[in-house]
């Protein structure tokens, strides 16, 4: 049996099979973060796929370069707050976020503190999916700025309760437990 469609409807199934995809990527929040994920890696970005239930203070720098190897850890001996080494990198993304760095904070080559900079357009999908994972934060206020934090058995992460639609970029901090309560 040979069925044959009409020439509108070819055409019409055309151009919903062409500009379907298209208007996903452009138009709509999920494809344009899949689009600046693919965009990001194109680059030459790594991804940084942390668990986050899995940071403590006996990761070491070696651990971070050998479940990683794709990080550029760039290293330098310096004290901060959060301990006497910093390594950074740049990344792609976090988790399936797009991003751009991470910063890891040793001290006697115990991981004290990691701060992960992402792309503030998508703050609301990470507390979301921090919510789904972890259940609803405390909201504590640092300053002047409130900001969310979930207890965890290894550290606490936190970041900032509202994300600052002028800023480019926003971060996510896990603090060890011995910084958070020294």
């Amino acid at each position: 049996m040979h069925i044959k469609l009409p020439r509108t409807y070819k055409l019409l199934l055309a151009l919903v099979v062409v500009i379907g995809p298209f208007y996903w990527l452009v138009f709509t929040d999920d494809g344009q973060r899949r689009t600046d994920l693919v965009m990001l890696h194109l680059m030459g970005r790594p991804s940084f796929d942390i668990a986050y239930e899995r940071l403590t203070n006996a990761a070491t720098e070696q651990l971070f370069r050998d479940q990683f190897p794709d990080l550029k850890l760039e290293c330098v001996d310096r004290p901060s707050p959060f301990g006497s080494r910093v390594c950074a990198a740049p990344i792609a993304s976090f988790n399936a976020l797009p991003a751009r760095s991470a910063v890891l904070y040793f001290n006697d080559d115990r991981l004290r503190a990691l701060r992960l900079d992402y792309r503030v357009r998508y703050h609301d999908l990470l507390v979301n999916s921090l919510r789904e994972r972890f259940g609803d934060p405390r909201e504590e206020t640092t300053g002047d700025v409130p900001v969310l934090t979930w207890q965890l058995d290894g550290g606490l992460v936190m970041l900032p309760a509202v994300a600052v639609e002028h800023e480019a970029d926003a971060a996510l901090l896990w603090l060890a437990p011995e910084v958070v309560a020294p």
